[in-house]
């Protein structure tokens, strides 16, 4: 008996079927009628609030969420292919710009008649130009595609809501040409039969 009662014990215990209507797609999930603490709900407010403090999120939390299958498709987001193609050219023309023009010149006197040509700048502060106009390239290019999209889709709306309306007042006009046609039929039926 005490086995049967620590196997009772053990089994999680499943939750009241609800009375909803039959048929309906919410029937199958057993949810229960009420939750037990309905003040611990989120958004409660009442006597029996209980307040619970949020929980904070931390790199590796976001870590785990990202996956490697995201990183497969992100060439298959809105304006992201855009984005990435405007800041490699930004940053291989600011990147480039910076190597060549934006260091000091060589200090060798045999390299005289090449001194405008040859500047020298540090390759990590060429990089790190790069890559600063690479992030910023990419992000305003992203952005601006967004908004323009932004745009068409609310134009592409207006469009619509103006052919819905034109479409409306088209029907209404037919229907008054119909009932205009089935007086004047009926008015012409009339006359035909008083004769």
């Amino acid at each position: 008996m005490g086995a049967a009662e620590s196997r009772e014990s053990k089994e999680p215990s499943q939750p009241p079927i609800t009375s909803q209507p039959a048929g309906k797609t919410y029937d199958t999930f057993n949810y229960p009628a009420t939750p037990e603490n309905v003040s611990s709900l989120p958004g409660a407010n009442g006597p029996k609030a209980i307040k619970q403090q949020p929980t904070s999120a931390g790199l590796l939390d976001g870590l785990k969420s990202i996956s490697l299958e995201e990183f497969k498709e992100v060439h298959k987001k809105p304006c992201t292919r855009e984005g990435f193609l405007t800041g490699i050219g930004a940053g291989f023309g600011v990147g480039g710009i910076r190597a060549i023009l934006g260091g000091k010149f060589a200090a060798d006197p045999t390299m005289l008649p090449l001194c405008a040509l040859t500047v020298t700048a540090p390759v990590y502060t060429a990089c790190n130009w790069a890559v600063v106009a690479f992030a910023f390239g990419s992000f305003a290019m992203h952005e601006y595609c967004q908004r323009k999209r932004k745009m068409e889709k609310a134009g592409i709306q207006r469009i619509n809501a103006a052919l819905n309306e034109k479409k409306v007042e088209q029907e209404k006009k037919r229907e008054e040409q119909r009932k205009a046609r089935r007086q004047a039929k009926e008015e012409a039926d009339r006359q035909k039969e008083s004769r």
